[in-house]
């Protein structure tokens, strides 16, 4: 089991609270400390003397500006493409998972890293990768390693949107009908994340629990589409997994961690 699980505050993000969080997390695992921090990079930098700060807030400020994508096109698809950027679909800072997770990585204090401590660090920036065979960079919400990045707004921008939702908007848009879209976005939020509702701790939770089991035992994802290990490719898939009245972990998944705890020799 693992000794100790950081968590990392992405203070921005609405409706977020790690401290909910951590008290989940120290129910679930009673023998493991488990300690809430505020942001991962405020974190860190404050563990340095006052006058090394400044250098490194601005080496760090100067390789995540490197790191940041500015063209949503796959680069093996920019010659014939125009550009897409972050800013035409409403996003904010777009950063490839890998690379942003590479300036992340060497902040980790020695004593920290290993198989017995876990870093969650929830953030509000987005994340995603180029995948062979795709147009766009695909948004993805949590990035598994040292440290485990979650994207609060990959809870909201990840997810596909319900294709009868995209049909019919569009069909309303073409003939002018702005008013009745306008409407339909009212219901259909209904039934999507949004920024700041009420959901996003326990969606946050869902995704703790995501990189848990896949620190522990290398578990990628869930058939079960209430399990909140379930990878959810749609918004109705990630109410169902994590805001549903049935979301809960598997008999199966229930069932390894209770069996890792008893092998640890924890009650």
């Amino acid at each position: 089991m693992l000794d100790t699980i950081y968590v990392y505050d992405a203070p921005d993000a609405l409706g977020l609270n790690i401290g909910v969080v951590g008290q989940y997390l120290a129910e679930l695992l009673p023998e493991t400390q488990i300690e809430t921090r505020t942001d991962f990079f405020t974190w860190q930098l404050g563990q340095f003397e006052l006058p090394q700060v400044d250098m490194l807030a601005e080496q760090l400020a100067a390789r995540l500006e490197e790191r940041e994508v500015h063209d949503l096109v796959n680069p093996d698809l920019r010659a014939d493409l125009s550009p897409v950027t972050p800013e035409e679909r409403d996003l904010s800072a777009v950063y490839l998972a890998g690379s942003l997770q590479d300036v992340m990585r060497p902040l980790v204090p020695e004593a920290e890293r290993g198989e017995s401590s876990l870093h969650l660090a929830y953030i509000t920036q987005c994340i995603g990768e180029f995948e062979a065979g795709q147009t766009l960079l695909r948004l993805r919400i949590v990035r598994h390693g040292e440290p485990t990045i979650i994207s609060t707004t990959g809870f909201v921008e990840a997810p596909e949107l319900p294709r009868e939702y995209t049909f019919r908007r569009a069909q309303l848009l073409g003939f002018g009908m702005d008013a009745a879209a306008e409407e339909l976005d009212e219901s259909f939020a209904a039934q999507a994340l949004g920024h700041g509702d009420a959901g996003v701790t326990r969606v946050a939770i869902g995704y703790a629990l995501q990189a848990l089991f896949h620190r522990l035992f290398g578990e990628e994802s869930c058939a079960d589409t209430t399990c909140p290990l379930h990878r959810a490719r749609t918004h109705d898939e990630l109410f169902e997994a994590h805001l549903s009245d049935q979301s809960a972990l598997c008999d199966r998944h229930a069932r390894m961690l209770i069996e890792a705890r008893q092998a640890a020799g924890e009650p």
